[in-house]
């Protein structure tokens, strides 16, 4: 679906995933942060991704400019009603095992714990956005805001969607401000000591879009 004369979407695919990923970095790493190094942080978020994509609960969406990939957006759903995708394999497992080997089990298993924490699991009628990432040559030129409105047009293609949920940290005005923007309302104000510990965050905003 073209949204400008330059700027595209469509749906990932695999040449995509280490551009994704590096998107990720950008805007992640901070919360990831569990003493990897950047290239060990890469290659687990890309594998994530691999998992992600093999539960087949839900679907990323990248944003082009020509075969560039400049921002990317998750959506997820309670079940997954498109096309069956394949259970992981071990065969399919051995890159994630082989990178959890080198980055060693304590960091990445601090890794996945953080971004287990991140994750939200949609509720019936929700279809709950993961994460919208932005290159940062790009912030602040639109593109958020039309992977934005690509995926509230999904939600209108989905009779069984009711509303369109995202989490956003309290510190981060300015995307809270864009999704007030387009809509969004706070539904509530989540604060734990553990996510504050963990993740350097005193509280996240649950928002929801009814439109």
């Amino acid at each position: 679906m073209i949204i400008h004369p330059i700027v595209h979407m469509e749906r990932m695919k695999e040449e995509h995933k280490a551009s994704v990923s590096q998107l990720l970095f950008q805007g992640f790493s901070s919360k990831l942060g569990t003493g990897l190094k950047d290239a060990q942080l890469l290659l687990l978020l890309e594998w994530f991704l691999m998992l992600d994509e093999q539960r087949g609960n839900g679907q990323r969406i990248v944003a082009l400019q020509e075969s560039s990939v400049i921002g990317s957006l998750s959506l997820q759903f309670q079940s997954w009603s498109g096309e069956k995708r394949p259970s992981g394999t071990v065969t399919d497992l051995l890159p994630l095992w082989k990178g959890i080997q080198r980055a060693g089990w304590g960091k990445a298993l601090g890794c996945a714990v953080r971004l287990a924490c991140l994750s939200h699991r949609p509720a019936r009628g929700e279809m709950y956005i993961a994460d919208v990432s932005v290159h940062q040559h790009f912030r602040g030129s639109g593109v958020g805001q039309s992977l934005l409105e690509w995926a509230l047009r999904e939600a209108m293609t989905r009779p069984e969607i009711r509303y369109t949920s995202l989490h956003v940290s309290g510190s981060n005005v300015r995307a809270k401000r864009l999704y007030e923007r387009m809509g969004f309302r706070t539904l509530e104000v989540q604060r734990s000591l553990f996510m504050t510990w963990l993740l350097g965050e005193q509280e996240w905003n649950y928002m929801i879009y009814e439109g």
